[in-house]
């Protein structure tokens, strides 16, 4: 596709990301990655045409997954704004957040738990009072606010807060198997005042339930752009095997991504969660089909940390999980239950 933003996407994979990849992975991603991204246009990318998203999310993640799950989060704050009725908010961190000089995290998966809210929103005369935990916030050491969701009654209340800089904040990182590079921290709230300027907006909790369930239910560009790296990279062995292996799979690959996104931007098809649901399984058993192939040609090396192909088999196990709802999850074993051999 001759888009400037995937032309962008794919330089840079080439030329920063995927050479430093196996690096960032262990020492963190580095602030100056985001701001190459900035400087090619690939932070304000919000109103982007689908497809041309679709594809600078899989170049990136596959090149680079911690720097793409990092700058992946800083896309929902910049909507968010957008679509906040706060002009005052909008006027001081829209126009940085567009440019890529303040980068933005986000907190919201402890809005899919059931039972009682992880994280409260508390009205207190002309200020809200928050309280509770967020057991996954990426970007801690990175980002320079962070737009988090809270719970108030049946409501979700959008606030953008410079969290490391505020009095009550407690925060601890998380020993990630995979993309421990993403700055990924437990972080606690407890009596944060927030003043009403910093608040974006309020919904249903439910319609926001309902517009994330539809969400997940599709399978992630990211998980495309992983599984395609891993084949690239075993069709460049040199035995026969390997790249008879590669083709099979690239031919699957093929045939799942066009399913997936057929499926996706079919408005009539909007119901078809179950189907949606398993092609995304089946998404997700090729990217670990794809990403052990490569571990067992690389052998022994591949259980080295600046091994590319251990890296991305513990990227495809990161993304299996990550957006996990039930319905995710129960496919997921579905799948994997048909894959199972039969007993003799």
């Amino acid at each position: 596709m001759d888009h400037p933003a995937v032309e962008a996407a794919r330089r840079l994979a080439d030329e920063l990301l995927r050479p430093h990849a196996e690096r960032v992975d262990v020492a963190g991603v580095p602030r100056s990655h985001l701001d190459a991204l900035a400087d090619a246009g690939l932070m304000a990318v919000t109103d982007l045409p689908l497809p041309v998203m679709r594809e600078v999310t899989e170049t990136l993640a596959g090149a680079d997954a911690s720097t793409w799950f990092v700058w992946s989060q800083h896309h929902t704050p910049v909507r968010t704004v957008r679509r906040c009725d706060n002009t005052d908010l909008q006027d001081r961190v829209l126009a940085p957040l567009l440019a890529g000089t303040t980068l933005a995290g986000v907190a919201f998966t402890h809005l899919r738990r059931p039972g009682p809210p992880a994280l409260t929103a508390t009205p207190d005369g002309d200020i809200w009072r928050l309280d509770g935990d967020i057991a996954w916030l990426t970007s801690w050491q990175l980002a320079d606010i962070f737009c988090v969701g809270a719970q108030h009654e049946d409501d979700v209340v959008w606030m953008l807060l410079p969290l490391r800089d505020i009095e009550g904040v407690e925060a601890e990182p998380l020993g990630l198997a995979a993309m421990a590079g993403t700055s990924t921290f437990r972080v606690r709230l407890d009596n944060v005042r927030v003043p009403a300027r910093d608040v974006a907006l309020a919904e249903p909790l439910s319609s926001w339930r309902a517009s994330d369930a539809a969400k997940t239910a599709d399978v992630s560009p990211a998980v495309f752009g992983v599984t395609g790296e891993a084949l690239r990279r075993l069709r460049e062995r040199s035995d026969p095997v390997s790249g008879a292996v590669a083709e099979e799979l690239h031919e699957e690959l093929g045939r799942l991504r066009t399913a997936a996104y057929s499926l996706a931007d079919d408005a009539a098809a909007a119901d078809r969660v179950d189907d949606r649901l398993r092609l995304r399984a089946q998404a997700h058993l090729l990217a670990l089909r794809a990403t052990t192939a490569l571990v067992t040609v690389g052998a022994g090396r591949a259980m080295l940390l600046d091994s590319a192909a251990q890296r991305l088999a513990r990227v495809a196990l990161f993304l299996l999980v990550q957006g996990q709802t039930a319905d995710v999850r129960e496919a997921t074993l579905r799948g994997l239950a048909q894959q199972a051999p039969a007993r003799q």
